[in-house]
């Protein structure tokens, strides 16, 4: 029992560790933004340790009691079906480990409700009564979040406990604790947690999802330089008065650009966390559908882009369009291209830069792009198809921070 309730002491203080950073930051932010940030400090000390509580000033701690521990629970009680039912433990003795583990996620809290009562001490305060009481508050928020199978049972218990802790009288506040230890008793064992359906191999467009897995928000990079090339393009045409066709063009030129910065990133961030895999083409997917795939994930990011560009020109973007399928079958081949040459996004972004040009002085050439983009899917493919099973690509590192290497 000793090794289970360490195991979950342990396993609480890793997720305390990561609700620290935010809850700490959050805090300091609070602080530094008031005209008096030691006044605020004490006024806060003052209201978490005073006799009396007042609702609207510890809301906000007991709502962290509670949200914490449930911040938690999702992520503590994944491992409990797993080797932890193998073990001679009795259902009480696996959920007291996890009630423990939920009292510990909350140590970002009980830390700064011991700053504040170190403070309050100073303040000639008495701590030790509303100390018991928060101690009480936080127990009973980590019974509320338990997952046990009379979930109703653990949160009313929780509840009610807390609110005797912190606005009842004398014994009204010492009812908290047989509440507590009844609840915990009839709440019932942790109930089984399910688990996620996984990906079947033959699922359609797996490895366009496995590619938007690899990639989720470093995406966001390539947005912000696309909306900074935009944001450049409309200061350009404002401050240069321009009207007609020739704003039209630099907006043209402007989106198209957009779209390669945006395109050329998520390329290259794509060729970092998900490269090139030559032995997908032992699988049952065509050369086709890979390139198709990857092209298909990339120019869909430039398509935000394009729709923040008809806002301000509706012809300049139906023109960047037409530009678009052609500059991801171009990315897709350049990612292709990246292990055996590394300039491979600079010699897209220098492909794209020419394609916008074009695009901008003459608006009759949009129809000729789709017919463009088709070559261009050709070429990818065929790149795809002459990618080796057995290549072998050894990782690009930095010899300085090799601690087996020769060099200094």
């Amino acid at each position: 029992m000793r090794a289970l309730l360490l195991f979950h002491l342990r396993v609480g203080v890793r997720v305390a560790v990561r609700a620290s950073a935010p809850l700490f930051s959050a805090i300091l932010a609070w602080l530094m933004i008031q005209m008096y940030p030691a006044a605020a400090v004490a006024s806060l000390a003052d209201a978490a340790f005073c006799g009396r509580f007042a609702p609207a000033e510890v809301l906000p701690f007991g709502l962290l009691a509670f949200l914490l521990p449930l911040w938690g629970a999702s992520r503590l009680s994944l491992g409990l079906n797993g080797w932890l039912r193998h073990l001679a433990i009795s259902s009480d003795g696996n959920r007291t480990g996890l009630m423990l583990a939920l009292v510990t996620v909350q140590l970002p809290l009980a830390s700064a409700l011991g700053i504040l009562g170190i403070v309050a001490h100073h303040g000639g305060l008495a701590v030790g009564v509303p100390a018991m009481r928060w101690a009480l508050v936080l127990v009973s928020g980590a019974l509320a979040a338990l997952p046990v199978e009379r979930g109703y049972v653990a949160l009313l218990a929780g509840v009610a406990s807390a609110a005797l802790a912190l606005f009842g009288h004398g014994w009204q506040t010492a009812l908290s604790i047989p509440l507590l230890l009844g609840a915990g008793r009839i709440c019932g064992p942790v109930r089984s947690v399910r688990v996620r359906a996984t990906w079947k191999a033959a699922e359609f467009a797996l490895s366009l999802r496995i590619a938007w897995r690899a990639l989720r928000f470093r995406v966001v990079p390539g947005y912000l330089f696309g909306l900074a090339v935009l944001g450049i393009t409309w200061l350009f045409i404002s401050n240069n008065e321009l009207r007609g066709a020739l704003a039209s063009g630099v907006a043209r030129f402007g989106g198209a650009m957009a779209g390669v910065a945006c395109i050329s990133w998520i390329s290259e961030s794509l060729a970092v966390r998900r490269p090139v895999w030559p032995l997908a083409r032992s699988f049952p997917w065509s050369a086709a559908r890979r390139v198709g795939e990857d092209a298909l994930l990339m120019g869909l990011q430039a398509l935000p882009l394009i729709l923040l560009l008809a806002i301000q020109d509706p012809h300049a973007a139906l023109s960047v369009v037409s530009l678009c399928p052609f500059l991801a079958f171009r990315a897709a081949a350049h990612l292709r291209r990246i292990p055996e040459r590394r300039a491979g996004t600079a010699i897209f972004v220098a492909e794209g830069f020419c394609a916008a040009a074009i695009l901008a002085l003459l608006p009759w050439s949009a129809p000729f792009w789709f017919a463009a983009a088709l070559a261009a899917f050709h070429v990818a493919r065929e790149t795809e198809r002459r990618q080796k099973v057995t290549r072998w690509t050894d990782l690009h590192h930095a010899a300085a921070g090799d601690t087996l290497s020769w060099s200094e």
